[in-house]
């Protein structure tokens, strides 16, 4: 089983960094379209999420592919932007917590004075893991590291997702490679299983989950309050991967999967990366399925209406979501297309309609790949990389537009 996002930000980083991220493109400054707006803040960088601490301010983080050490062994460190529209448009690099030696996956704010940037666990020169996953914590001055301790049976992890509700109520979500029973005469392995994390103002904890499979993880999460969190991912099924969320109501955590999502039966592969609630009533969730035979996945729109899951129709054009903010009457997602030139896709949904945001197309000059994307002030701002020829590594991009 290979998770999307697991595989694409985690397991394949550094592919990500060092090609670039396949599929999507467009020209960032000149030659996009007049109702979205591009800057490249930084470079040599991939933006994996943003967050809004307050009224005025947008940041925007992700990682750099550094070489570590005497023998410059690939690793990555975090990259951080921060905008402030009364000082202007300009996207400004912000320092983060000293010695962190791995990508920033996800960044949440509950006010500009608690912020959380959620990442992977450490490792050394030689791939085994070093200490516990990494997360920092903005105070309203500077970010400190704060670490999630990981058993020993744990070979690494990370966090892909975070939401914060406040001071001491804070989510995370993610996944785990455990290691599988000794067997003699077989070489050693291992499987994914989801993670959950929660602050309790002192403290990440772990969180116990249901048990769920021998190969799931979990991609995204959402707290709409205290007793009201929704995590969702991608559990192995037969010859399958099926769309997971789970659910907490402030006493327990219970599972759903496979046929209960539209579009993933019948031996179709689907799974879901990101999520976003309104309320307890009004949650979003967005990811992929491919039935059997198809050449493309499309993208899969999932609303939650308090008692079931619903699945709202996506333009044909739609193909894997990676990301979801809510909106007003609904919600906007980004991640790719189904066309063979492999533009990015965006879209919004009101009143039960899913339509297109017209994010640019694809130029010769520049390619790049949406991956998350947030609501601030009105402006829907999109994150991600963009690919130029004769260039390396792909370069931070971030388009905003009213949609």
């Amino acid at each position: 089983m290979k998770p999307s996002l697991r595989g694409a930000v985690g397991a394949a980083g550094a592919a990500l960094l060092v090609l670039g991220l396949a599929g999507p493109s467009v020209a960032a400054g000149r030659g996009v379209a007049a109702r979205w707006t591009a800057a490249l803040p930084g470079k040599d960088a991939t933006l994996l999420g943003s967050a809004s601490p307050d009224a005025h301010t947008v940041w925007v983080v992700g990682a750099k592919l550094v070489d570590r050490g005497p023998q410059r062994v690939p690793g990555f460190s975090p990259v951080l932007f921060a905008r402030d529209d009364r000082a202007g448009q300009a996207w400004k690099q912000m320092p983060t917590a000293e010695g962190v030696p791995v990508r920033m996956n996800a960044v949440a704010a509950a006010s500009d004075r608690d912020g959380w940037m959620v990442g992977d666990s450490g490792s050394t020169s030689t791939g085994a893991r070093a200490g516990g996953v990494y997360t920092e914590h903005w105070n309203g001055r500077a970010w400190s590291v704060q670490q999630l301790a990981l058993p020993k049976a744990v070979l690494g992890g990370g966090l892909l997702s975070v939401s914060a509700v406040g001071g001491s109520n804070a989510w995370a979500a993610g996944w785990v490679q455990v290691s599988d029973p000794a067997k003699p005469g077989t070489r050693p392995s291992s499987h994914d299983e989801g993670l959950v994390a929660h602050w309790n103002g002192k403290a990440w904890q772990r969180v116990a989950l249901p048990r769920i499979g021998t190969a799931w993880t979990l991609n995204s999460i959402t707290a709409a309050g205290a007793d009201d969190v929704w995590a969702v991912g991608t559990v192995a099924q037969g010859d399958s991967n099926v769309p997971l969320a789970l659910h907490y109501d402030g006493r327990s955590w219970t599972a759903q999967r496979g046929s209960v999502f539209g579009g993933t039966v019948n031996g179709a592969n689907g799974d879901l990366t990101g999520i976003a609630a309104h309320g307890h009533d009004d949650v979003w969730a967005v990811g992929a399925y491919r039935v059997p035979g198809a050449r493309v996945s499309q993208a899969l729109i999932e609303h939650w209406n308090g008692h079931r899951w619903v699945r709202v129709a996506a333009p044909a054009a739609a193909g894997p979501l990676t990301g979801v903010a809510a909106a007003p009457g609904g919600m906007v997602a980004v991640g790719g297309s189904t066309d063979a030139a492999g533009d990015g896709y965006g879209l919004r949904v009101g009143g039960g309609r899913a339509v297109s945001l017209g994010l640019p197309a694809n130029t010769a000059a520049a390619r790049y790949a949406p991956w998350a994307v947030g609501l601030y002030g009105g402006l829907i701002t999109v994150v991600g990389a963009v690919d130029r020829p004769g260039q390396s590594l792909p370069q931070p991009m971030v388009l905003t537009g009213r949609g």
